[in-house]
């Protein structure tokens, strides 16, 4: 009876909203985000030489090379003291100044004691254990054709597939970034590596400059020096010689398990199981061409290059290596 009063109260009362809070309002008024930042002193970390000159006609590329560089001089698998030495004996080899100079900054970073750094061209000042791979980065630079299956089987002995495949990355990239900034004559002094992560989303919209079309450019008539690469069908049939014996070749590095590329996500996964060096590259190390690639698909992106002559330059810096690639 009692539950029967309480329901009949209950349904028969009149439901009335209750009245709105009042909204307090702030204490102190808050400044918006960017409008803060704007009011604050703040100093940018500087840029080295090679980005300020990139920076105006190439600001994505530029953006991920700053990722790439501090990849490989803050965060590089085979730690400061050694991928500093390989960037160094690449920017001597090069008789690049502003390599040395920044690859002995980081050494000094890294603690390394400032009697070997006055000694850094003199094998025997080194440690036994980076004697060869510094001797190995020398001539990978200088002479990568020549690295002889020995050279090769001793490194890959005392460094394992994953450090030797790091190892080939970083005298890659030093030499990389070295013919860079010879090639665009950038001086300056050498700088921390800068760490900077950029938004997929908003460095999609950064402005680039407007480019001509390869149509226009190839109807130019210019002065000056003109090469008309020889290339006939004795030439053609060398090169096809060459590259039979070189698939006749036992590899020099094993290929990483199946079950390491089976891991890797789809664009990088369906590229290892088609070319063998992605696959030893993705393979044991695969942040590292992850980094390479992501700069070098902003150049192409934003530089709107023609491929043909992309590979007609690709083509001419291998054939100078002797590079049967």
């Amino acid at each position: 009876m009692r539950i029967a009063v309480i329901l009949t109260l209950l349904l028969g009362m009149r439901v009335t909203a209750a009245p709105p809070e009042k909204v307090q309002p702030e204490p102190f008024p808050a400044t918006g985000n960017h409008e803060a930042w704007a009011l604050l002193p703040r100093e940018n970390p500087p840029l080295p030489p090679w980005a300020k000159v990139l920076v105006n006609p190439l600001p994505r590329t530029t953006a991920k090379m700053l990722e790439l560089d501090y990849f490989h001089r803050q965060t590089n698998p085979l730690g400061a003291e050694l991928s500093s030495l390989l960037r160094w004996t690449a920017a001597d080899a090069l008789r690049s100044p502003f390599g040395k100079a920044t690859a002995e900054a980081d050494l000094r970073r890294a603690g390394v004691p400032a009697r070997v750094l006055s000694k850094l061209g003199e094998s025997d000042a080194l440690a036994p254990e980076f004697r060869v791979a510094v001797a190995f980065a020398r001539k990978l630079t200088l002479q990568g054709h020549a690295i002889t299956d020995e050279e090769f089987a001793e490194l890959l002995k005392l460094y394992g597939p994953e450090k030797v495949t790091a190892i080939v990355h970083t005298v890659a990239y030093a030499n990389f970034q070295n013919r860079l900034v010879l090639g665009l004559g950038a001086t300056g002094d050498s700088v921390p590596p800068v760490d900077a992560k950029f938004a997929p989303e908003k460095l999609a919209k950064v402005p680039t400059p407007v480019r001509p079309s390869w149509d226009d450019l190839k109807s130019v008539k210019a002065g000056g020096l003109s090469v008309r690469v020889d290339w006939g069908k004795a030439d053609a049939d060398a090169l096809n010689v060459s590259l039979d014996k070189q698939k006749e070749r036992k590899l020099r590095m094993p290929l990483p398990s199946p079950s390491r590329i089976k891991e890797l996500p789809t664009r990088e996964r369906e590229q290892a199981e088609r070319v063998v060096w992605t696959a030893v590259s993705s393979g044991y190390q695969p942040e590292m061409p992850r980094y390479w690639f992501a700069a070098l698909y902003a150049f192409y992106e934003e530089a709107k290059v023609d491929r043909v002559f992309t590979n007609s330059v690709f083509w001419v810096v291998t054939r100078t290596n002797d590079c049967f690639y």
